[in-house]
C-alpha cells in the first residue's frame, strides 16, 4: 500500500481564546494588550467595539489583524499615533509568530511624557509580544467534506480508516445502509480516497 507524502500546507496556527496581558507602564503611559481569535472582519469590528467601549477614555486603540488560512487579509492601524509606530510593530509580532485569524489591540493611556517614535514602536511591540507569548497557540487543520455510504459491518473499519487519515465523522444516518458525512484533512484527501478504493474494493463510492 503506497500513498503520496502529505504536504505541510494544510494547516494554520491561531490562538484558542481571548487574552489580556498585564498592563505595561512606560514613562507614565499605560499600555494594555488584548488578543482574540477572529475569522472575519465582522468579528474584528465586534471585538474592537468592545475594547473601545471598555476603555472609552483611552488615548489610542492601535491594532493589527491577520485573517484567512493563508493570512492574506492583513491590516494595521496607528489610531492617531505617528505613522508606523504602533500598528506596524503589532503586525510584525503576529507575522513573526506565524499566527492568523487573530486580532491584537494595544490600548494606550498617555502619561504626559512623549516616548519618541522609536520608543513608541518598542512599547507597542513589547506589549504585543507579551500578550502573544501568554496565549495558547493551536493548530487548525484544513479539511474537505466527503459522504460515504457503507454497510453496517463496514462502519468500524471505515471509522478506523478516517482516523488514520486525520478525518472524523460529523454526522451519520442509519437506514438500510449507513451514510457517514465526514471531513478529512485536505492534504490527505486524495490518499484517503485511494485507501477507500483499495480497502473496500468498490463497495463504497465516496461522494
Amino acid at each position: 500500500m503506497h500513498y503520496e507524502a502529505m504536504p505541510e500546507d494544510d494547516f494554520y496556527d491561531t490562538i484558542d481564546a481571548p487574552l489580556r496581558a498585564p498592563e505595561l507602564k512606560i514613562k507614565g503611559s499605560h499600555f494594555i494588550a488584548d488578543i482574540a481569535p477572529a475569522r472575519s472582519k465582522e468579528e474584528v469590528e465586534e471585538f474592537l467595539t468592545k475594547i473601545r467601549k471598555e476603555f472609552h477614555d483611552a488615548t489610542h486603540h492601535c491594532f493589527a489583524y491577520r485573517l484567512g488560512a493563508d493570512a492574506m487579509q492583513v491590516r494595521s492601524a496607528d489610531d492617531g499615533e505617528p505613522a508606523g509606530t504602533a500598528g506596524k510593530p503589532i503586525l510584525l509580532v503576529l507575522t513573526s509568530r506565524k499566527i492568523t485569524n487573530v486580532l491584537l489591540v494595544v490600548t494606550r493611556y498617555f502619561g504626559g511624557t512623549k516616548l519618541g517614535t522609536g520608543g513608541l514602536a518598542r512599547a507597542y511591540a513589547e506589549a504585543a509580544q507579551q500578550v502573544v507569548s501568554m496565549s495558547k497557540v493551536v493548530r487548525v487543520y484544513l479539511t474537505r467534506g466527503v459522504t460515504l455510504e457503507v454497510h453496517y459491518e463496514d462502519v468500524p473499519r471505515m471509522e478506523h480508516l478516517l482516523h488514520a487519515f486525520g478525518g472524523q465523522v460529523v454526522d451519520s444516518t442509519y437506514l438500510e445502509s449507513v451514510t457517514l458525512h465526514a471531513v478529512v484533512r485536505r492534504a490527505e484527501y486524495e490518499n484517503f480516497l485511494a485507501a477507500v478504493r483499495e480497502t473496500f474494493q468498490g463497495r463504497v463510492v465516496p461522494r
